[in-house]
């Protein structure tokens, strides 16, 4: 009986143990509090073959960007009207352009700078809340079929890499290559080819 307690009791403190171990393993190793990656959202009801010719509309860098993305996933049909041409976000305008371009997908995206309103800082002083919208049309079927959005949930300074950053992961979201939300997934992962499936 003794012999059946004790054996009980090493099983129980060697659980114990284990318990802590893991609870500490997990507990030791929190992201630095100053390394904060992009909240997304996105989805789509429809998504281009990789054979249509897509039309890309927009601000200038996330134009850039979203071409380059787009190649790295097979999509080699792209198109970028010259700059005076989609100065504005205005559907009817891109739709235009999209038809004389025989486009049948319409990437717009467009980049807001805002000097407050930023998830953990309301004022940012000499910093931005930048937030980057993609809105995919489809030409055939005159809507929206397709949309993403990505920003910090601080204040970041606005330069070329914090727009290309948000760019890629507004258009893996949307894709569905990532879910939703705030998640520790390094935008260089999704500027890059070779993810997985989007989901249908």
């Amino acid at each position: 009986m003794e012999r059946r307690d004790c054996f009980s009791s090493a099983i129980t403190l060697t659980c114990f143990l284990s318990i802590l171990l893991l609870l500490e393993g997990c507990l030791s190793n929190p992201p630095p509090s100053d390394v904060h990656f992009p909240i997304t959202s996105g989805s789509h009801t429809f998504l281009p073959s990789e054979e249509q010719r897509i039309l890309i509309w927009g601000d200038p860098l996330p134009t850039l960007v979203a071409d380059e993305w787009l190649r790295s996933h097979h999509y080699s049909h792209t198109l970028i009207p010259p700059p005076l041409s989609h100065a504005s976000s205005d559907r009817q305008a891109a739709f235009a352009v999209a038809a004389k371009a025989n486009a049948a997908f319409v990437l717009i995206l467009e980049q807001e700078e805002l000097k407050e309103g930023a998830l953990i800082q309301a004022n940012c002083g000499a910093l931005f809340n930048i937030t980057v919208t993609v809105r995919g049309l489809s030409v055939e079927r005159q809507e929206v079929v397709l949309r993403g959005n990505a920003h910090y949930p601080q204040c970041v300074g606005d330069n070329d890499r914090t727009v290309q950053n948000l760019t890629c992961q507004a258009l893996a979201t949307a894709w569905g290559f990532r879910p939703s939300g705030q998640l520790e997934i390094p935008s260089h992962l999704a500027c890059t080819a070779g993810q997985v499936t989007p989901n249908p």
